[in-house]
């Protein structure tokens, strides 16, 4: 399988000439490689920055990481990033993603491109808009929600579930509850019960925290539906209106 390659890019113009690898500002390269090292560590303490190698490619500055996959979470956030939202990432990769986008607007020859899919850069320039929005109304909530494990595990135990519609949902576990799957999850579809907090107006959840792997079949079994259905036919054999028993059950006839 071919390793995801991410591609880091500082673009901008200073004294007049192009930031090139050949020419770039001391005190500019200094914070390029500060802000990608706090980048590629995010929040993951088990991220060892001394064993992952970059290599500085021609156009504009461009710092490249050859194997994504090594980064505990950084798939999830790239494809968060893709879909123009920092509310969800990994905070401290988002800080960044804020510094860079602050830098823009104080300085409008500067742009940023952060990319995996060369079809789909992602570009952070004086008129692009992201930032950080909390004016959600959250609330407690226990709830299963299914998905597909794309990560598992790390010093800091944690799940990226992807759900139906595309989106990430990073679920903080415990080495004992990863330890306690007899079978590797992940690329493969769970059920999960989770403790987080819900906005009302969106569905969006946060701060998800796995109480169980949830053990079930998705598949249909026809004979037991059968079986079923002619039970209840013949428990409701003798009520000529079921729509009226329910009402008169429920006292409005």
């Amino acid at each position: 399988m071919t390793q995801q390659r991410l591609e880091l890019v500082l673009d901008d113009v200073v004294d007049g000439k192009p930031v090139t690898p050949s020419a770039m500002p001391v005190g500019l390269l200094n914070q390029f490689h500060d802000q990608v090292a706090r980048f590629l560590k995010g929040s993951h303490p088990e991220v060892d920055l001394d064993s992952l190698r970059v290599s500085i490619e021609e156009g504009s500055y461009k710092l490249v990481l050859p194997a994504m996959a090594l980064v505990s979470g950084l798939a999830s956030d790239m494809a968060l990033l893709g879909n123009g939202s920092i509310d969800d990432m990994d905070p401290k990769r988002a800080a960044v993603i804020e510094e860079w986008q602050q830098a823009t607007q104080r300085v409008p020859t500067r742009r940023y491109v952060v990319q995996v899919d060369p079809a789909k850069p992602v570009l952070i320039h004086a008129g692009s808009r992201f930032v950080r929005n909390d004016n959600a109304t959250w609330v407690g909530v226990e709830k299963y929600i299914h998905g597909q494990v794309l990560d598992l595990g790390g010093k800091t135990p944690n799940l990226h579930l992807q759900l139906a519609d595309g989106t990430m949902l990073k679920v903080k576990t415990s080495q004992k509850q990863v330890l306690s799957k007899n079978n590797n999850p992940v690329y493969r579809s769970a059920l999960l019960r989770v403790r987080a907090e819900e906005d009302l107006a969106t569905g969006k959840l946060r701060n998800a925290q796995l109480i169980e792997f949830v053990d079930y079949e998705a598949s249909f079994d026809a004979q037991s539906f059968d079986t079923m259905v002619a039970k209840g036919r013949k428990a409701w054999a003798d009520v000529a209106d079921a729509s009226h028993w329910v009402e008169r059950q429920r006292g409005a006839a």
